[in-house]
């Protein structure tokens, strides 16, 4: 492996413990920064204001990724953010996924990038590698960023090459959610937490076959995605998608074994032909296939569940793991969002302050709760845990089942993002019907080892 494997046991503990003890007293709708919590940070807020009048007036810049309700979300801890420190104004961008990787990469490669940035474990190494994120030990050293209650293993998951490029936001794990109405309304069984992929090319046929509705289907076609299915599928055949060189770790006959499966679900009708998938790639989340109800699975994040269950009047949204390979290794890894500081920010020291903001002021946390993740503060963990409603209780249930079966994900070479999108463009071309499964996975792995050289 790139990296050697970080002990996740103080995290798994504690998961365990928050998904043991966690109460649905919470509900979805409720105001985050409004409740009745125990807990006063008033005075801190009157602390931290006391004297910032005078100061110089400084421009921030914070953009991120993620939907709408994320959005609300984020404004209102930069808002809060603003009301601590009136001389710091928080500009904010956002994006849909792909649309924020490629305008960051732009922004990056101008000079003109956010002081503050959203940053994923998938990308770090782009960015970090290339010098466009700075280290931040110093403001963790001189407390601008205080990371005393975030497990050793959470701390150590945002460095990279001994620098700390990034502070954890919120730990998760991607699995595939299907919403109970619609296997109710099919008459057919929920799939199973352990399930394999014949399990899920089974499941995705009988739900198929068991609506009469035309434009349904029982699966999302997921063929497209590099991170986290495809990586996980290989990791399930002891592979990695590199190796500790940076080439590429898994082979030909892996790839074709890929498609092959979901071309076999295509040409049987159980998932999305490739005009509707591309036409719903990148809307909003409460427009996606599932929430429309058009297909029975789909791949998300865990931390996700809340949200999609908001978009529902009946069932309940739940998540069980990737499918797995007979008789091959689990294939989890840790995943979770963080936030980093670009090379070219002229206000390092205040984009510091709006980071420890966001991961540790209590304000924050109850706003935050579980948006991209369990908090990477134990504390604020403790916080939420009354807030939280039964769909974010599920949220942790799922992370405390998975996190101890998986692994320190090791960081990508850099070139990760265009070796991203040349396995999509590679998904399409087979899935539109432009190429063979043989020719595009040659075509692939020509443009992959030349990007990677």
């Amino acid at each position: 492996m790139n990296k050697v494997i970080v002990s996740f046991f103080s995290l798994i503990l504690f998961l365990v413990l928050v998904g043991c003890n966690a109460g649905e007293s919470g509900t979805e709708d409720a105001a985050s920064g409004s409740d009745d919590s125990n807990t006063d940070t008033t005075d801190s807020t009157e602390n931290e204001t006391e004297g910032e009048s005078d100061k110089e007036e400084v421009e921030i810049r914070f953009t991120w990724w993620g939907d709408t309700a994320r959005h609300e979300i984020y404004n209102e801890i930069a808002d809060q953010f603003e009301e601590k420190h009136p001389h710091i104004t928080v500009k904010r961008e956002f994006g849909g996924w792909n649309d924020y990787w490629d305008k960051l990469t732009t922004q990056v490669a101008g000079g003109n990038a956010p002081d503050i940035v959203g940053m994923h474990q998938e990308y770090v190494s782009d960015y970090a590698r290339r010098g466009a994120l700075i280290d931040l030990a110093p403001y963790i050293d001189s407390g601008v960023i205080n990371v005393d209650d975030f497990p050793q293993s959470v701390v150590d998951s945002g460095k990279l090459g001994g620098d700390t490029v990034m502070v954890a936001q919120g730990v998760t794990m991607s699995g595939q959610m299907f919403n109970t109405a619609v296997f109710d309304k099919l008459g057919v069984e929920y799939p199973d937490m352990n399930w394999t992929w014949d399990d899920f090319k089974n499941k995705a046929i009988e739900l198929t076959e068991a609506s009469d509705e035309e434009g349904f289907w029982g699966s999302a076609d997921l063929s497209n995605q590099l991170t986290p299915n495809f990586k996980y599928f290989v990791r399930q055949k002891g592979k990695l998608l590199f190796t500790e060189d940076g080439q590429l770790g898994f082979d030909r006959e892996d790839m074709i074994e890929w498609y092959e499966m979901w071309d076999e679900l295509r040409q049987k009708g159980a998932i999305p032909d490739a005009a509707t998938t591309s036409e719903y790639f990148e809307v909003p989340l409460e427009q996606s296939l599932i929430v429309e109800q058009k297909i029975g699975i789909g791949g998300i994040p865990a931390n996700q569940i809340h949200l999609y269950q908001q978009q529902f009047d009946e069932g309940e949204v739940r998540m069980v793991r990737q499918p797995t390979m007979s008789g091959g290794e689990n294939g989890e890894f840790i995943e979770g969002a963080y936030l980093s500081i670009t090379e070219g920010s002229e206000h390092p020291e205040e984009a510091a302050m709006f980071i420890n903001h966001f991961v540790n002021a209590e304000e924050a946390g109850k706003v935050f709760k579980l948006e991209q993740g369990s908090p990477g503060s134990t504390k604020i963990v403790e916080l939420v845990k009354p807030l939280l409603g039964p769909a974010q209780q599920r949220t942790l249930d799922y992370l405390s089942e998975t996190l101890p079966i998986a692994e320190s994900a090791p960081y990508p070479p850099k070139g990760m993002s265009e070796i991203e999108q040349a396995f999509m463009d590679t998904s399409y071309s087979i899935a539109f019907g432009e190429m063979s499964i043989e020719d595009a996975v040659d075509e692939f792995i020509r443009n992959a080892e030349s990007i990677l050289e």
